[in-house]
């Protein structure tokens, strides 16, 4: 009887087992495709869990309908197997593809074996208890993450932050006979540029036997051939092929490794496994495939299939997974903390896309039986995933902290590097310098996870850039989330009018008060007068995050030394609706435009440096590239972001339309060529005067096959304050205040005694400046922090939805009912707190909203901009930055042309008179 520890390796016998473990190898599937037999597992079993009973069809997974209902277990699994006659005298294994998460099996009421971990293939020698020719009862016993197994121990990755801990077999099972030799742990580590390829595998059963090992390329024809004898049950054998074909997304080219063990002239056992040639480098910053400058463009992959419940999708689902993800423009998927089923890889390495393995180690509580479990485990999901060549990134978890200590990290990174080639690996994808971890990494490359507003991008990817360091590319393991709203009704109708139980209940790891989604429902309907519906606030969702999706990579594009970028995610899950895919399966954005900004060249629109003399000294001048002054000179620079084969010279071809379609603006740039890839270069440049007519405009620009536009908004040259504002700026916070500074009355050091028929303009509210409106007076309230009135500290562009409401101060700032690049300049840190303003203002008669913030995981109102009816007065409050100054923002009102704008639309709205 074989007893399998699971700390345990070997057949030598285990800590604290009464019985010697029995057979060669009682751990690892063997293989013989010319002699072996199979019995499948797959189908029903008696099944019972918690006092309840019934069948489970298996592969699949076990999960009561809701998070207060599941079960850690035990469950246990019960089948009769009738087993052929034949198979006696033959070895025979229990094999099981991924069963989560800890089993002990028995057959004929013998203990046969136990076995831990969720992703990887193992198996349990049965022969001494089989009972061929007659039934057998197969009992498994299986525990999944929780009490027993604690989640943070198991290597469970995020899938439980998403939803659940899956429990239950879910990959494919068999019986499998052996009536002669076999083969298990093939090894294959091919160089693509040497052509060589070493093999290693262990030989069961084939004593004095010879081996010979084949390599076939992609067309079936002999490329290389060895023969050799097998010594001390293993096959090490080492083979060239002259002038490899590399495999890439453009030519999955794929070989075949044939394993043979021969006696007498005659085949005893058989192994094949497919495999590729292609090498991930870099050349100190700039990342290389198969020697040729590269850019990788991923999407972050949970391992969500709430068809399954685990990350075994079927064939059809995977391949049109991939085809979606390519007509977005992007080329790799990262499995976040995920192993998904066999078939994912092999059906990547057949199409030509990309993965990036991360392993899976999420926030772990590193105890001794991790540190036993974890080198084990990794080793395993290695010996199953290190042959496609679609693999060609490795992380050894994520975000880790001080938890994580150094010798465990190296441990697991001497692991996975003496089992791969040709692949880039990191220890800990976002950084340890990032999370609190350790100061030095395992990397070949940079890995963050900057998940910021826009106008923080930049300055977050200075600061962490270090030209002291050894150079390497950077990748973002994860970044640039934009957050959906989800449609409830539509999604019940489409669901048989029901919600799934995933979107209505807590997940007890997540707070309410972080993730409110299971409160959705509830809070919407209390915002009753929002004045939006759900396929309303859907659309303008979509809208604002496919802007900043755009802003976001174009900006990494527009950088040298990047590799590329996984972007989170690939499809709303319970956790989140940070997506390229809905609910519903559906794509949220336009493909063309969406590749026009994430393929593999790009044209990204940019312009020179400023600087400026303050206080004394220079500083950094940034200028609205987006939003123009009507008359004023606009200059633009194209840069070419390109990767691939070089690009001939031609024309690149630019105009400017109006709303109409018409060119307000037009020109042709002759490019010279060729344009060799690599690092982001100018190819262009172009100036006109913005047009005097104020509107939305488009910019399109054409180079060959590539195309790309961006929004232009262009703003008459008014000024934002005249004669009758008076100015009450004590703390400086508004800088300069452009032309009408000087007509402006200044109450900065005074009280508001000189106010006759004035509109008072203040950054600083106070009880005094409430008492002028509650007077009778009007005011705007600039309040960009805490202050008098309260507000919250919240993201401008993520976790949100800005709300436009109709109203007279929008008139002449153009907009399509989204925030788009007008508000770049614009966003702030702080949103008015809507339900305390009745409590801070007594005598709040009305309050009209006009640009609101919507939280898309709490579903809960904040202002950014508000008109307030207090006493006999009114005035306009709002946390906007008209005069930028937070991270990359411009520095001043003169330089914001949508602040002044907007700013004096508000002055215009309640100067005396109007």
């Amino acid at each position: 009887m074989h007893l399998f520890h699971p700390c345990c390796r070997s057949n030598s016998g285990c800590p604290g087992s009464e019985m010697p473990l029995m057979g060669e190898d009682p751990v690892t599937q063997w293989v013989n495709a010319l002699q072996s037999h199979s019995l499948s597992l797959d189908g029903a079993w008696e099944f019972s869990l918690a006092g309840q009973s019934g069948s489970i069809l298996t592969p699949g997974v076990w999960e009561a309908q809701g998070y207060a209902r599941r079960v850690e277990g035990p469950a246990v699994y019960r089948r009769t197997l009738a087993v052929p006659a034949d198979w006696q005298g033959m070895r025979v294994q229990l094999q099981f593809d991924a069963l989560s998460y800890h089993v002990e099996a028995r057959l004929n009421d013998v203990m046969v074996g136990e076995h831990t971990g969720m992703w990887t293939a193992f198996a349990f020698d049965v022969t001494d208890v089989i009972r061929p020719g007659l039934d057998n009862l197969l009992e498994l016993t299986v525990y999944k993450p929780g009490e027993r197994f604690p989640m943070r121990e198991s290597l469970a990755g995020f899938l439980p932050d998403v939803c659940i801990p899956f429990g239950g077999i879910w990959g494919r099972a068999r019986l499998s006979a052996f009536p002669g030799a076999a083969l298990s742990d093939l090894w294959l580590l091919p160089d693509a540029g040497t052509g060589r390829v070493h093999v290693e595998a262990a030989a069961h059963g084939a004593q004095g036997m010879n081996a010979v090992v084949r390599l076939f390329d992609p067309a079936g024809r002999e490329a290389a051939i060895w023969l050799g004898a097998v010594e001390a049950g293993a096959v090490h054998a080492d083979l060239t092929v002259q002038m490899p074909r590399l495999w890439s997304p453009d030519d999955p080219a794929l070989y075949t490794v044939e394993l043979r063990l021969e006696s007498g002239g005659a085949a005893q056992a058989l192994l094949r496994r497919t495999f590729g040639f292609r090498t991930l480098s870099s050349d100190g910053d700039q990342l290389l495939y198969n020697g040729q400058p590269a850019i990788l463009r991923g999407i972050l992959n949970w391992g969500w299939y709430p068809e399954t419940l685990c990350p075994a999708p079927d064939e059809a689902a995977i391949r049109d997974e991939f085809r979606r993800v390519r007509s977005l423009g992007y080329n790799l998927i990262k499995l976040c903390l995920v192993v998904p089923s066999p078939r994912y890889f092999e059906i990547a390495d057949e199409e030509g896309m990309f993965l990036w393995l991360e392993l899976p180690m999420w926030l772990p509580h590193v105890t001794e039986r991790l540190e036993q479990q974890a080198p084990m485990e990794y080793a395993d999901i290695l010996a199953r995933v290190h042959a496609h060549p679609s693999v060609v990134i490795y992380s050894l978890g994520c975000e880790l902290d001080a938890e994580v200590n150094a010798d465990l990290l190296s441990r697991l990174n001497g692991i996975l590097r003496s089992r791969t080639s040709g692949v880039l690996a990191c220890d800990n994808s976002g950084s340890g310098e990032a999370y609190g971890g350790l100061g030095f990494d395992f990397a070949d490359f940079n890995d963050y996870h900057f998940y910021c507003d826009l106008h923080y991008f930049t300055p977050l990817v200075d600061h962490f850039r270090r030209d002291w360091r050894p150079p390497r590319p950077w990748i973002f393991g994860e970044f640039c989330d934009a957050d959906d709203y989800r449609d409830l009704e539509e999604i019940a109708a489409a669901s048989g009018g029901a919600l799934p139980w995933w979107l209505i209940e807590k997940n007890p790891i997540h707070s309410l008060q972080v993730l409110g989604y299971p409160l959705q429902g509830e809070r919407m309907r209390q915002l009753d007068t929002l004045g939006f519906s759900g396929q309303d606030l859907q659309h303008i969702a979509r809208q604002q995050s496919f802007v900043i999706r755009k802003t976001i990579l174009e900006k990494v594009r527009g950088r040298s030394g990047m590799g590329g970028y996984v972007v989170t995610g690939l499809r709303d899950t319970p956790l989140a609706t940070s997506s390229m895919f809905d609910d519903l399966g559906r794509i949220k954005y336009d493909a063309d435009a969406f590749r026009a900004f994430n393929a593999e060249s790009v044209l990204v629109l940019e312009q020179g440096r400023r600087r400026l003399w303050k206080r004394g000294g220079d500083r950094p001048a940034p200028v609205d590239r987006f939003n123009l002054t009507a008359g004023t000179s606009v200059d633009y620079r194209i840069v070419l972001a390109h990767a691939g084969a070089d690009l001939p010279g031609g024309d690149l071809r630019w105009r400017l339309l109006d709303g109409d379609g018409g060119a307000a603006a037009r020109g042709v740039c002759p490019v010279e060529g060729p344009l060799v890839g690599g690092a982001p270069r100018e190819i262009a440049s172009f100036g006109f005067s913005a047009p005097e007519a104020a509107g939305e405009y488009a910019l399109e620009v054409e180079f060959g096959a590539l195309r790309n536009r961006w929004a232009l908004w262009v703003y008459p040259a008014a000024s934002a304050l005249t004669a009758s504002v008076a100015w009450h700026d004590p703390g400086g916070v508004l800088g300069d205040l452009g032309d009408g500074k000087d007509s402006a009355l200044d109450l900065s050091r005074g009280g508001f005694a000189a106010l006759t028929d004035h509109l008072l303009v203040t950054s600083a509210p106070d009880p005094a400046v409430i008492d002028y409106v509650r007077g009778g007076g009007r005011a705007i309230l600039l309040q960009t922090g805490p202050g008098y009135l309260p507000a919250l500290p919240r993201p401008f562009w993520r976790e949100s939805i800005k709300l436009i409401y109709a109203h007279p101060v929008w008139e002449g700032f153009p907009h399509r009912g989204y925030a788009d690049q007008q508000f770049y300049h614009l966003a702030t840190d702080y949103a008015l707190d809507s339900t305390a303003l009745s409590a801070a203002l007594p005598d709040l008669r009305a309050a009209t909203p006009i640009l609101r913030r919507l939280d898309a995981r709490q579903f809960m109102l904040t202002d950014y901009l508000v008109e307030l009816r207090v006493g006999e007065g009114v005035a306009l409050a709002s946390t906007l930055r008209f005069a930028g100054g937070a991270g990359d923002q411009v520095s001043g009102l003169s330089a914001s042309p949508a602040g002044r704008h907007l700013l004096g639309q508000m002055v215009s709205y309640l100067s005396p008179g109007k």
